[in-house]
């Protein structure tokens, strides 16, 4: 099954916060991935 939610970064920078997100996500059990775009 492919990623339901998409976590788009600009920066490497930003992944301390974006875990947060990713890790309520996958406590619902959503299936998700996260790109960096810069």
């Amino acid at each position: 099954m492919s990623a339901r939610v998409g976590i788009i970064m600009g920066s490497k920078s930003d992944l301390p916060v974006m875990q947060d997100a990713a890790d309520i996500l996958k406590e619902f059990g959503i299936e998700y991935e996260i790109t960096v775009v810069s």
